[in-house]
C-alpha cells in the first residue's frame, strides 16, 4: 500500500499538487487570487516534492542502499509538502512565509546531511553506481 511507503506516497503527494496549481492558475485568471499562489503550488508543491523524493531514491538506489527510509528522510518529505501547504494557503502572513521557507530549507538540509556522507564513497555493495 501506498501510505505505509513514503518513498512512494510523496510521489503522489507531490503529482497531486498539479492539478491544484493549475486550478489556482486558472483563479488567478478571473481575478480571484494572486498568480504567486499557483505558481508557488507547482513550484514548490510539485517540483519541490519531486525533487525530494527522487533524489532520495536514487541517492539509495546508486549507493547500494536499501529502498526503507530513515525518519530523517520521512521528515524532509512532510516539511517540503507542509511547505507548499504553507506557502499556499497561509501566505498573506509574513510569519507563515518564513515559516514555509524555513521547512522548505530544513527539508533539503536533511537530504545533505544524510546523504552527502554516502555519496561521497563508494557503494556498499561494491557494484558500480
Amino acid at each position: 500500500m501506498t501510505l505505509t511507503r513514503p518513498i512512494l506516497w510523496i510521489l503522489h503527494a507531490a503529482y497531486a499538487w498539479i492539478p491544484v496549481g493549475l486550478g489556482l492558475l486558472a483563479l488567478e485568471q478571473i481575478g480571484l487570487i494572486p498568480a504567486s499562489t499557483g505558481v508557488h503550488a507547482l513550484a514548490v508543491g510539485a517540483t519541490g516534492g519531486l525533487i525530494i523524493g527522487m533524489i532520495t531514491r536514487t541517492a539509495r538506489g546508486h549507493t547500494g542502499r536499501p529502498l526503507m527510509l530513515s525518519r530523517a528522510e520521512v521528515l524532509a518529505y512532510v516539511l517540503v509538502m507542509a511547505a507548499a501547504l504553507l506557502r499556499v494557503v497561509l501566505a498573506l502572513y509574513s510569519s507563515v512565509l518564513i515559516a514555509a521557507a524555513a521547512a522548505w530549507s530544513v527539508a533539503f538540509l536533511i537530504y545533505l546531511w544524510v546523504f552527502t556522507p554516502w555519496l561521497m564513497r563508494t557503494r556498499l555493495d561494491g557494484k558500480h553506481g
